[in-house]
């Protein structure tokens, strides 16, 4: 009979754990096929995350009481193309996020490894999601970090009429020995407002180097509203290291038709006391034959002014190349599928 009760009280407890915790395996796989090509040269193979990077984790949230809650995600980033990860050799890493967060009616502190708050809105004012061969460039122009490690960031709640931001301080621990000990120190912070159809954001960060002429400085500011037929998005980013600055434009649309999603996008990129500037163009087409699902689509052309020589690449298919002042072209068909 004893044993039995303490079976019971067991089973209970656990039931009330369950009821207050909670961990999801999630993730994306996403593959296609994509077509490259520079000035003469052509590539073609399967690539991987043409419409969302493909990745899987965990995530999990306990409630402590009081309006406090305990959580902590882990994901990491794969090419679905060779079923390698993301770290040494290819193996498990979750490189893509790994915190550990606190969040309440003040706000979320979130510590670990991190999407960077100058990264978010190249990310979310591209109709792409900076994927594939439609995706912008204005997140890889000078080395701006995309995710970042060592990181403590503090979240505003999201009870403030529509109005969101962070803060992000993050480590670059380098050797006590080392010439600059802040290399690799990050400072950054992202604000916005977001209610009904409109959302736009700013963004400032800064990237310590070994050297302050090795710094690097970014700001970005997006918007987009939402129509109902069609959703126009801007986003102006711009890089600074030294002499050398990027600064980038993107005029983007999105718009539903039938099951699916047109996306569109045209960007310019002006390199400072340079003709090394280019433009894209880019447009596709995504089609739900789920929630989960979807098959999709684009295709993109580059233009390079004389001083530059960029090319349309894709993960999981290296870039062909292209001469000073040539065009890139690319087109890519896929499947993404989320669970």
């Amino acid at each position: 009979m004893k044993k039995s009760l303490i079976a019971i009280a067991a089973i209970a407890a656990a039931g009330c754990a369950s009821a207050q915790s909670s961990v999801t395996l999630f993730g994306v796989l996403d593959v296609g096929v994509a077509h490259l090509t520079g000035s003469g040269i052509s590539k073609t193979g399967v690539s991987t995350g043409g419409a969302n990077i493909s990745r899987w984790g965990f995530r999990g949230m306990e409630d402590l009481g009081g309006g406090l809650a305990a959580s902590f995600w882990l994901e990491a980033g794969l090419d679905v193309d060779t079923g390698s990860g993301k770290g040494a050799g290819g193996g498990l890493s979750f490189n893509r996020r790994s915190t550990v967060s606190l969040s309440g009616p003040a706000g979320e502190v979130r510590l670990g490894r991190d999407d960077s708050a100058t990264f978010l809105s190249t990310l979310i004012f591209d109709p792409f999601l900076t994927n594939g061969v439609g995706g912008n460039m204005a997140f890889i122009m000078l080395g701006a970090p995309i995710q970042i490690s060592n990181a403590v960031s503090y979240f505003l709640p999201g009870n403030l009429g529509g109005f969101y931001g962070q803060v992000q301080y993050a480590f670059g621990e380098p050797p006590a020995t080392a010439t600059n000990t802040k290399q690799g120190n990050y400072a950054g912070a992202r604000f916005g407002y977001r209610s009904g159809p409109v959302n736009a954001a700013l963004a400032a960060g800064k990237l310590k180097g070994a050297t302050a002429a090795q710094d690097i400085e970014i700001r970005n500011v997006g918007a987009s509203y939402d129509l109902g037929v069609v959703k126009p998005m801007l986003l102006w980013a711009t890089e600074k290291t030294g002499t050398a600055k990027i600064t980038a434009v993107e005029l983007g649309l999105t718009a539903p038709i039938g099951a699916g999603e047109v996306r569109a996008q045209v960007s310019r990129y002006n390199t400072a006391s340079s003709n090394a500037d280019w433009s894209k163009y880019a447009l596709g087409y995504g089609y739900n034959l789920s929630k989960r699902t979807q098959i999709y689509g684009a295709l993109a052309h580059l233009r390079n002014k004389d001083g530059a020589q960029k090319s349309i690449g894709v993960q999981g298919l290296t870039a062909t190349g292209t001469t000073l002042g040539g065009n890139s072209n690319g087109y890519e068909v896929g499947i993404r599928h989320s669970f």
